[in-house]
């Protein structure tokens, strides 16, 4: 019985692109913390905003590939009416879901200096946009990408999403500040 099968090697190279993607993250983080910190309430969104990267890519990834498995979704076809669905309700959840972040970003930034931080909001929908322009069509591709090369996207994606999600975030908030 081999235990380093096809699997196991899929995953752990996954999760070492993790590591790797979640190190260039911190230090791409830790280097722009002057201009990070400069909006009040931002500690309060970016936790909830990189954690929405990962959980909208990793579920639209994983009907994706279940999709793919069920033959709901053919690997040679990428515009399908099931595809255009999930990537409307990915976009969807997006807008809704920076709004909300934005929103209880500002009102604690109201709570404790008595100010409501309007830019918050416009800087986590628009840095939601940026990040979610980048992502989901990274994830389409990557996951038929490797369905179609034979590998299992369930055991890779995850830690690739999360280590690109993080990357994609801080450059987002990084070009959404810039802009704001």
């Amino acid at each position: 019985m081999n235990v380093f099968d096809n699997s196991f090697k899929e995953m752990l190279s996954a999760e070492l692109v993790s590591i790797t993607g979640g190190l260039a993250a911190g230090v791409l983080l830790a280097y722009h913390t002057d201009k990070i910190l400069l909006v009040p309430g931002m500690l309060i969104l970016l936790p909830g905003f990189l954690e929405m990267r990962g959980n909208i890519s990793g579920s639209f990834a994983s009907r994706l590939s279940s999709g793919l498995f069920l033959g709901v979704i053919k690997p040679t076809k990428l515009r399908s009416k099931i595809v255009e669905g999930n990537l409307i309700a990915s976009f969807a959840l997006v807008i809704l879901i920076s709004l909300a972040l934005g929103l209880i970003a500002g009102l604690f930034s109201f709570l404790t200096t008595g100010m409501f931080a309007h830019r918050i909001v416009l800087l986590a929908l628009l840095a939601g946009l940026i990040a979610n322009a980048v992502e989901i069509p990274l994830t389409l591709l990557v996951t038929f990408y490797l369905f179609k090369k034979g590998h299992d996207p369930n055991n890779v994606m995850g830690p690739f999403i999360t280590s690109t999600g993080d990357i994609t975030s801080i450059l987002a908030l990084l070009v959404a500040l810039w802009i704001v």
